[in-house]
């Protein structure tokens, strides 16, 4: 429920898709309209809130902060909802005079991170790809092409298309356990699909028909510098993978999902910019191979593998210095471990030169938790077969290969 009093506007309950357009209408009500300097957005009655509304309203204030307006905010009173608030960077980006920005570290989240130009847009690609890589297991190197490829497409409209004043926010959330599948979310403060899509086809002449076609092969405002296939691509992805995908723009909505279909309706409060929402689920195999197809061809664009970490003979070079963050605890070595894990398994015909250079210890519990249960996971022969250690002082060597002896004695 959203509901206004002065300059404060409460939301109470649960704030989802459904939610954010009355709450976006409620801010500009407040702002545009009756002129209020500061507006306070009060969460302290909110139960649930999710990334694909929360980055809807953090663009549209961002977007106010320039035109001269602040913003308050009152955190839910729920402790694990407050966290989330502040670990997403959602208070941050709201209210920055009162909260910090978020430095959280987690295995499977990447905080809501802003892109203004095309270099913060590499950096924020690279980042949610080098999370996912460092946390989910059993996915193979064309599943994270495909959703390297949609991110960095998605995003890159943002750059290129929406005119936003305050470039774009993207966050990734990932799921474990039974469901593989990996969620993002990109948010804008533009001028939207529909009049975007309009300088090149004026026929259109709704918004919903603009964001049903913006989804189709080939449709772009600028032919000659344009393709049109990020969109159709990212669609194509998430549907034959069996996930799911919403756009939001101007007054059209878009909601494509396994159990009902593909449903493109009018809404009657206009969202000035564009919320995508994409869901991929990775448990298809050679998703790749069967969802990016351009003209009836298969597309295989380079990677983020490939970028980071192949040399010109296609060998894995992994450098310790700039992948963990520290040494000391088990806690640091754990995305290590599934990084090294993943590449040796999507990299399968490679061997992974394990470069030290820099490092001068390792404590017993990162070596254990890195190379003690690589060893006996992939046993001694492909453990040795798939890593070589180079620029290794003789100090490391030693706690490597002490835990190597201890794990292996204990047979865990």
């Amino acid at each position: 429920m959203i509901k206004s009093t002065g300059n404060v506007i409460s939301i109470s309950g649960q704030f989802t898709v459904a939610e954010f357009h009355r709450l976006l209408a409620a801010i500009h009500n407040l702002s545009s309209v009756r002129g209020y300097e500061n507006i306070i957005l009060d969460f302290s009655l909110c139960t649930s809130a999710f990334p694909g509304p929360m980055l809807a309203v953090c663009s549209q204030i961002s977007l106010l902060k320039q035109e001269g307006v602040t913003t308050s905010l009152i955190l839910p009173t729920t402790d694990k909802l407050s966290r989330l608030f502040l670990n997403a960077n959602w208070a941050y980006i709201i209210d920055p005079k009162s909260f910090e920005k978020s430095v959280f570290k987690g295995l499977k989240q990447v905080p809501t991170t802003q892109f203004r130009n095309s270099e913060e847009q590499f950096l924020a690609v690279n980042s949610i790809m080098d999370k996912i890589l460092g946390s989910l297991e059993g996915f193979s190197r064309g599943d994270l092409a495909a959703i390297e490829w949609s991110l960095n497409e998605v995003t890159d409209n943002v750059i290129n298309h929406s005119e936003s004043k305050i470039g774009g926010f993207v966050q990734l959330s990932t799921f474990q356990r039974n469901i593989k599948r990996v969620e993002y979310v990109v948010c804008d403060a533009g001028i939207g699909i529909p009049r975007t899509l309009r300088e090149a086809k004026p026929e259109i002449t709704s918004d919903s028909d603009a964001i049903h076609q913006s989804i189709q092969e080939g449709v772009t405002r600028n032919k000659k510098s344009n393709q049109g296939n990020g969109l159709f691509g990212a669609y194509q992805i998430s549907s034959v993978s069996e996930g799911y995908l919403e756009i939001h723009s101007g007054n059209g909505s878009l909601i494509s999902n396994k159990k009902g279909g593909l449903h493109i309706r009018t809404e009657p409060i206009p969202f000035n910019g564009t919320l995508l929402i994409a869901c991929i689920d990775y448990s298809n195999p050679d998703l790749l191979g069967t969802a990016l197809k351009f003209g009836g061809k298969p597309h295989y664009p380079l990677d983020f593998i490939e970028n980071k970490f192949e040399d010109d003979r296609g060998k894995i070079k992994f450098i310790m210095s700039t992948e963990a963050s520290s040494f000391g605890s088990r806690k640091a070595a754990e995305p290590i471990n599934i990084k090294l894990k993943n590449l040796s398994k999507i990299c399968s015909n490679s061997r992974i030169s394990i470069d030290f250079e820099q490092v001068a210890v390792v404590s017993s519990s990162f070596a254990d938790e890195v190379f003690g249960k690589l060893f006996v996971e992939m046993g001694p022969l492909l453990f040795m077969q798939k890593f070589e250690f180079i620029n290794i002082s003789q100090t490391v060597k030693s706690l490597i290969d002490r835990a190597i002896t201890l794990r292996s004695a204990a047979g865990l």
